[in-house]
């Protein structure tokens, strides 16, 4: 079986030398890949720059840095081979600069090669699509998704209410993802890693407490095992 994993964070250049981005490190999708690759599956891993990497050699590794890039990277593999699964792990930016104004002459984003240290820089910003939303239309409709939702020190309500917006921004329920993997901030540390997965209907699939976990829980999903449902 093929599987394709997305990880690490999007970079959105401002000018040749900053960037706006986040703090994803890509650790979770690096050992999705080397779990999938020892389970037996064909894996490519689609890696940020500066994401740490998938360690097994028979894993196929890209990498992108903007979110162009990686929206473009998915639909070429999506295009070009057949995946029976899509684990979208990436933490892409929401929102990239569109134009910047330094001292008050406005440029396009990247135009600029070095915004000059002291001058007042004001930066205007476009909301980029959500690439979970485009992942079944591109992959098939027999192809798994799973998406992940990181909230930051909120309530369960509030964690339900954000994956649940994840499965009700397309209309055709088709194409919505098949599980999401809901995980909070506060709650990650260096050996804990609690999650929610629930079905897109919004029932619970099961809860998992570390990576390991939750790597052999997506495992026997894809290839179909049976999977007892654990309580929240």
């Amino acid at each position: 079986m093929k599987v394709l994993i997305t990880g690490g964070g999007s970079e959105e250049p401002i000018d040749n030398v900053r960037s706006v981005c986040n703090f994803s490190t890509g650790r979770t999708a690096s050992f999705l890949a080397d779990f999938f690759a020892d389970s037996g599956f064909e894996v490519t891993a689609l890696m940020a720059e500066k994401a740490v990497k998938p360690s097994r050699s028979i894993t196929r590794v890209l990498t992108y840095k903007t979110f162009a890039q990686l929206k473009a990277a998915i639909e070429d593999e999506c295009r070009t081979g057949h995946y029976n699964a899509i684990i979208h792990a990436a933490a892409v930016s929401d929102y990239s600069p569109e134009t910047i104004q330094v001292d008050g002459k406005s440029y396009k984003a990247g135009e600029v090669s070095k915004v000059p240290a002291g001058t007042e820089l004001v930066i205007r910003m476009k909301k980029n699509p959500k690439l979970v939303d485009s992942l079944k239309k591109n992959a098939g409709k027999d192809c798994t998704i799973v998406a992940f939702k990181l909230t930051s020190n909120a309530t369960v309500p509030e964690r339900q209410a954000a994956v649940n917006k994840i499965f009700s921004a397309n209309s055709e329920k088709s194409l919505v993802p098949d599980l999401v993997v809901s995980n909070d901030l506060s709650e990650i540390t260096a050996t804990a890693h609690p999650c929610t997965l629930y079905k897109n209907n919004m029932t619970v699939a099961g809860t998992v407490q570390n990576l390991k976990e939750l790597a052999d829980f997506l495992c026997k999903y894809i290839k179909g095992d049976v999977i007892k449902i654990t309580s929240v």
